[in-house]
Order: C-alpha cells, then sequence, then structure tokens
C-alpha cells in the first residue's frame, strides 16, 4: 500500500520516541510485522514502524487489512492490544545474540583444525622425503 494512502487519525501513544535503531533494523531485514489498517486505509496499528519507513524514504509498505466495520472501540482496542504485549530484550538478551550472531560468522573450529591437520600431514609426507632424499644421496 502507498504510504501516503494510509489514514493517521488520534492515536493513544502521543510520542514515537527514538525510532533510530527501528529504523536501522527495518533497513538492514526489512519489514517484519506489516502495518495494520482498517478497510478505509485508516491506521490500526504500526505507527511508529510506518514513521520509521517513512523517514527512509519508503514509498510503499506491507499491510494488514483488519475489517472493523467502523467500530471505533474495536480499532482502540487493537491499537492498544497492539502495544501492550510488547516487552523489549534485556540485555543479557541482546548479550545472547551478538555472541550467537559472532559465532556463526566465525569459522567452525573444526575447519581450523582440519586445515592444522592437513598441514602437519604435508609437513610429515615433506620431511619424509627429505630423508630419503639424504638416504639415497648417501649411498
Amino acid at each position: 500500500m502507498i504510504i501516503e494512502d494510509i489514514k493517521i487519525s488520534r492515536r493513544i501513544r502521543q510520542e514515537i520516541g527514538d525510532i533510530s535503531e527501528l529504523k536501522r533494523s527495518i533497513q538492514e531485514v526489512g519489514l517484519i510485522n506489516p502495518i495494520i489498517v482498517n478497510e478505509k486505509n485508516e491506521l490500526l496499528s504500526g505507527f511508529r514502524r510506518l514513521e520509521a519507513c517513512r523517514q527512509l524514504g519508503w514509498i510503499e509498505v506491507e499491510v494488514k487489512i483488519i475489517n472493523t466495520s467502523s467500530d471505533d472501540v474495536k480499532k482502540l482496542d487493537l491499537e492498544y492490544h497492539e502495544n501492550i504485549g510488547r516487552l523489549d530484550l534485556v540485555d543479557e538478551d541482546r548479550d545472547n545474540y551478538n555472541s550467537t550472531r559472532d559465532s556463526l560468522l566465525r569459522p567452525p573450529k573444526a575447519t581450523r583444525s582440519i586445515l592444522v591437520w592437513l598441514k602437519n600431514i604435508f609437513e610429515g609426507i615433506k620431511s619424509f622425503f627429505k630423508s630419503l632424499a639424504r638416504f639415497f644421496s648417501k649411498k
């Protein structure tokens, strides 16, 4: 849906806060959760995501349409419940993410030990042929 076609009315959340991390996330992996609108293109949830996409210069976003049949209570409830169930990651969770990601990006230790093993075999073969050459040169 074209961002400019999404109608934004009064929101429960008055401050969008710092969305720089959200923008980085969307820029890196895309919009994971679509913006939620009703059949009249009225925003129900995803105001911060929508604003982040707008600031990134996006013209269109993925949306999910939920029929609210002009039920203002249902619209309000959807916005409210979208926001109360979230729980930010604590520092330990972020550390776990970073260490797991780092270990996935580094070559596994098994690969390194195989390379060391192959190098030792090569050195052993080289040493054997040097010894063989010395043996035959003495005759």
